[in-house]
């Protein structure tokens, strides 16, 4: 699960806060942080079924209700601030597929690189799909959030998980069938 997180941008482990050593002259030596800096890490609270998921976050969530074969809801993180990121996971096996939302203006996909992306459309909203190596991603806004959906899946199986998600944008749990 930490390898997902950190796939997705969501914990940053490229710095931690330590206690400064000092040399025999008294200079700091190493890395230090500001205590008034902002955190280096967010620590999500985390939930293992849509139910909860729709208790402690509310109704608004990005549940599709078209999912490719085989997978089924695994856990969802919700970030608070500053982004306010919400995660929905799927697994199939090993294979994770996520749905991220922020509120707009916001980048559901942190980290992710653009570089190849091409224009798709779904259901009349314009978005990019992104091939990647390990992972493909698809991004899209509406009036109210961006989203990002990352996984193996092709872009017409993204697009479709989208438009499932789309569908139900604002209306509550839809648990897949």
């Amino acid at each position: 699960m930490v390898v997902g997180l950190t796939a997705a941008g969501c914990l940053d482990y490229g710095e931690e806060a330590s206690k400064p050593d000092s040399d025999s002259n008294g200079t700091t030596i190493g890395p230090t942080t500001d205590p008034t800096a902002p955190p280096l890490a967010i620590t999500p609270v985390i939930v293992y079924t849509l139910k909860e998921t729709h208790e402690k976050f509310g109704t608004d969530l990005p549940v599709p209700s078209y999912l490719p074969d085989g997978y089924s809801f695994s856990y969802a993180l919700q970030y608070g601030e500053p982004d306010n990121r919400i995660s929905l996971i799927y697994a199939k096996g090993e294979d994770e597929l996520r749905i991220t939302q922020v509120p707009v203006p916001g980048n559901p996909c942190p980290g992710q690189k653009n570089t190849g992306s091409v224009g798709v459309t779904i259901d009349g909203t314009n978005g990019t799909f992104t091939p990647g190596d390990r992972e493909n991603v698809l991004r899209w806004n509406d009036a109210h959030y961006a989203y990002c959906l990352s996984g193996t899946q092709e872009v017409d199986e993204m697009v479709a998980i989208a438009a499932s998600v789309k569908e139900h944008a604002g209306g509550g749990i839809v648990a897949p069938s």
